[in-house]
């Protein structure tokens, strides 16, 4: 008997949304891994949430020879994590959507994995490890002293010093009570669904933890893929804000968030983490 074995359906596609406030340094790193993680499989939408024109000029300039298309989306001035996400996310219209963070960096075949939990109808949103700490249910303490070394393709080199520290069966996935944006994928319909983030929610914290309560509320599960691995730096663009600014933020979307979600069985656990990366990591 002859014959071909049947194609390999395509991955789906996916809008990756990656804001970013000035730091173009940390921003170029986060594209270099990225456009050589993914290829041409999805679209790749920048938002500018009000740089400096200096480093906008710098990320026009990557953009131009990157080769491929990438659109950039501008905000008149900054308003943060919640408000560029969604200036992104209607800039797109692929099925589903990847939430990426400027000062990340991923690993070859990121997407591949995160979609295709995605495949089962009853997860959410999907989201891999991390080294840092304020990533709360997703950190991983072994992989605490990962940092991207390599300077022309960081994200190959660190796929490979993850699969040496934490090597995991292919496709492993736990179930988590909270994901954080940092790096996470979910249908786009879905997130029109519960009504994009809550709109009381300023800058940049606690929303993607109140989307995750959302999604779980109608019946869906949260799920990390453990042979997944993207770094975080952590806090990169809010070095731009005061001590004062960043603590104000953080406590008002906290109290927010506390009082639409605080009953939720996990939250004690929830602040634990919190605690924890606040020593750690402070802000």
């Amino acid at each position: 008997m002859t014959g071909r074995w049947p194609a390999r359906p395509a991955p789906p596609e996916a809008d990756v949304l990656v804001p970013f406030f000035n730091k173009h340094e940390v921003l170029l790193r986060c594209l270099r891994a990225l456009l050589a993680a993914i290829g041409r499989r999805h679209h790749v939408v920048l938002i500018d949430d009000g740089s400096r024109p200096w480093e906008r000029h710098a990320v026009d300039e990557f953009v131009a020879r990157a080769g491929r298309p990438i659109e950039v989306v501008t905000l008149p001035e900054n308003r943060g994590y919640k408000e560029a996400l969604c200036a992104g996310f209607r800039a797109g219209r692929r099925p589903y959507v990847l939430f990426l963070n400027s000062d990340a960096v991923v690993t070859p075949g990121f997407d591949l994995r995160l979609l295709e939990a995605m495949a089962d109808p009853l997860v959410g949103a999907a989201a891999p490890v991390s080294n840092h700490p304020t990533d709360l249910f997703q950190y991983r303490p072994a992989l605490a002293g990962l940092r991207p070394e390599a300077a022309v393709d960081p994200g190959a080199d660190l796929d490979r010093r993850f699969r040496r520290l934490r090597p995991v069966p292919a496709g492993t996935i736990t179930a988590a009570p909270y994901l954080t944006g940092m790096c996470l994928a979910l249908e786009r319909g879905l997130f029109e669904r519960v009504g994009l983030f809550g709109l009381a929610y300023r800058h940049g914290y606690f929303e993607d933890l109140a989307l995750s309560c959302q999604l779980r509320q109608l019946g869906y599960r949260l799920v990390v893929r453990e042979d997944c691995f993207v770094y975080h730096q952590g806090h990169a663009t809010y070095t731009e804000k005061t001590q004062d600014e960043k603590s104000d933020i953080v406590f008002h979307n906290f109290r927010i968030f506390e009082a639409e979600w605080g009953h939720m069985p996990e939250h004690a656990d929830l602040r634990q983490r919190m605690d924890y990366a606040g020593e750690v990591a402070p802000l």
